[in-house]
């Protein structure tokens, strides 16, 4: 449900207002009331907070700028309030300077439609297209204008933005949004048609590379360990690792790559289908389709597992309720890859096939995730201000390979990005030892200035460990949005952990050592006195059971009264209820089978359950 904010004290106070509100959502309100002016936020404005996400630090609420009930294109300010009850970060892309102009369009919807089509020239038909009015002021005027989002299954490659003047039909402004790994390079995803009854879920097994077969093995890129034009050899067989793909499809006695984390999907040429078999067991070499495929599924599977349910942090897809959806074979074949969402967009992703196939490379898969992360944690206000989130997708891939330790420290290629896609004969890579510094060293390339932030953030993974860095990372960028620059992502990122505490782990040392590695880089943060300690309440001890549950959840150890809320995997609260000494059982029957998260009010402590 939409909330405005109208900047008057008397909206803020009336009782029809607090009462339809949380507490937390009560302070960020109150917290931009008091800081109007700081941020010349206009008396006859509106803001609607159409988006909150509770994490391990504290809950996010985003405040988008409207005019006559249509959204300010690009403009919201994004509020923090931390476990403590503080708001301890925003970010604002308000806009004050927009002009009052008519919310009534002059040509349809279909028709600026039909025009952005026109424009690009689109081949072929489309896979996705998204169409949503605004308020624009990004040229210096004021328009009422049609954001076509459009993806051609064919030609043009890419997640194209055309905006289009709802008054004139003039087109604005085009430009492809799609999110690439490397600088140089109505729905119609194929579906499962089968009943939905008689879907189950099955564990199966295939092969992948682990991360590539460089690191694998690791060697250097040449003699056998070259592409080959897609060529296998015994040598890249052998490089192969048996893993088992869980919770894949098994339908209509056909198994899918498709779980609750992880989707292969095929919406962009070559149209090579889904892959699916009668066989459970997925065993392809790099020489066959099937096998980017499955190293597809496994890498994103086991990434989105582990921000779910190693680090408890909810983040899925907002644009499906599916897991991820990728294409492995995509492209029209060329030599690059693409994350195609941001907001309006379809928040899937496709790989190429040109040189070293981009789906045999983890780095490639997770760099690509990346960009979907920052999307998803963000609700669509991801940021390329300095390449922030290339340097995001560059630092979630090395954050992987580095943890599997296959590299020794004195391994150049310890510190590739795209160690087999890259770093040969088809394209130089990055790296995460990237020499230059912040700000003096911006050459305003996205993907060369982003090193600077994925080299930081791997230098404080060397100091506080793989586990703590990720759960900041992510948070941090939680609290930003599509102006956040390097600078501000770095104070949100050290904010993170301080909102964290001691309930997960962080200690005064590792804060300090995320200021160390972040001022040597050159990032200012504002002074920091370290003041954190554990929380004493007995929450800790507190456990649930049965879990997984179909049912009526039971509370041990409860010693005093907690208000709780329950959210599902999108971070939206889908329940709340107080537990005390002998009211300590919870029905969840009503709930959707899937995992959830229960949070204790004012407690870091977070229980996690599955609704079976």
């Amino acid at each position: 449900m939409k909330q405005k904010l109208l900047f008057t004290l008397f909206t803020l106070l009336s009782c029809t207002t607090i009462f339809a509100q949380s507490e937390n959502e009560i302070i960020a309100r109150s917290w931009l009331e008091d800081n109007k002016h700081e941020l010349n936020i206009q008396d006859n404005h509106t803001l609607d907070m159409q988006f909150s996400r509770v994490g391990l630090s504290g809950e996010t609420f985003r405040f988008y700028q409207m005019m006559n009930g249509v959204q300010v294109f690009d403009a919201e300010i994004t509020v923090h309030v931390s476990n403590g009850k503080n708001v301890t970060f925003h970010a604002s892309t308000y806009d004050s300077s927009i002009e009052t102009i008519s919310t009534v369009p002059s040509i349809s919807e279909a028709q600026a439609f039909e025009i952005a089509k026109t424009n690009i020239n689109v081949q072929g038909d489309l896979s996705f297209e998204n169409k949503e009015l605004f308020i624009y002021n990004v040229t210096g005027s004021t328009f009422l204008v049609y954001v076509i989002r459009l993806e051609p299954k064919e030609a043009p490659i890419g997640s194209w933005e055309i905006v289009v003047n709802a008054q004139t039909g003039e087109v604005v402004s085009v430009i492809d949004r799609a999110f690439n790994h490397e600088d140089n390079k109505t729905e119609k995803d194929k579906k499962r048609k089968v009943s939905e009854s008689s879907f189950m879920m099955a564990n199966g097994i295939g092969f992948v590379y682990e991360t590539d077969p460089l690191t694998a093995t690791t060697s250097a890129y040449g003699g056998q360990y070259v592409d080959g034009n897609d060529a296998t050899n015994a040598t890249l067989d052998a490089a192969r690792t048996s893993v088992t793909l869980l919770d894949i499809t098994q339908a209509g006695g056909q198994f899918f790559l498709t779980g609750p984390f992880a989707e292969v999907v095929d919406f962009q040429s070559p149209s090579k289908g889904l892959f699916n078999q009668s066989s459970s067991t997925f065993n392809f070499n790099r020489q066959q389709d099937g096998f980017e495929a499955v190293n597809v599924y496994y890498h994103i599977d086991k990434s989105m597992r582990y921000i779910n349910n190693t680090l408890g942090i909810s983040l899925m897809p907002y644009h499906y309720n599916t897991g991820v959806r990728a294409d492995p074979s995509g492209q029209n074949g060329a030599d690059n890859s693409q994350y195609l969402g941001g907001s309006g967009g379809s928040g899937r992703l496709t790989f190429g096939e040109g040189c070293v196939d981009d789906g045999e490379d983890a780095d490639v898969i997770l760099h690509e995730l990346g960009h979907g992360l920052h999307d998803w944690i963000t609700n669509g206000g991801l940021s390329q201000v300095n390449g922030l989130s290339e340097g995001s997708g560059d630092y979630w891939a090395n954050s992987y390979k580095r943890s599997l330790s296959l590299w020794s420290a004195s391994d150049a290629a310890r510190n590739w990005v795209f160690g087999w896609d890259g770093h040969n004969v088809c394209w130089n890579g990055r790296t995460t030892v990237y020499g230059a510094q912040y700000p003096g060293g911006l050459v305003g390339q996205i993907h060369t200035d982003g090193q600077m932030w994925a080299t930081t953030l791997m230098e404080i993974w060397e100091d506080i460990g793989r586990e703590k860095t990720d759960k900041a990372f992510l948070e941090g960028l939680g609290m930003t949005n599509s102006g956040t620059n390097q600078q501000n992502a770095a104070i949100a990122v050290r904010q993170a952990a301080i909102d964290m505490g001691a309930a997960h782990g962080y200690t005064c040392d590792d804060i300090q050592a995320i200021i160390d590695r972040f001022t040597a880089q050159g990032y200012s943060l504002p002074a920091y006195n370290c003041n954190l300690s554990v929380d004493e309440f007995a929450v800790n001890a507190i456990s649930i059971f049965p879990n997984p549950t179909n049912g009526i959840l039971s509370f041990k150890n409860i010693k005093e009264e907690y208000n709780v809320a329950v959210f599902n995997m999108l971070g939206q609260k889908v329940k709340d209820q107080t537990i005390n000494t002998s009211a300590n059982l919870m029905d969840v029957s009503n709930l959707a089978t899937g995992t959830y998260f229960i949070k204790f009010n004012g407690v870091d402590t977070v229980l996690k359950f599955i609704k079976e």
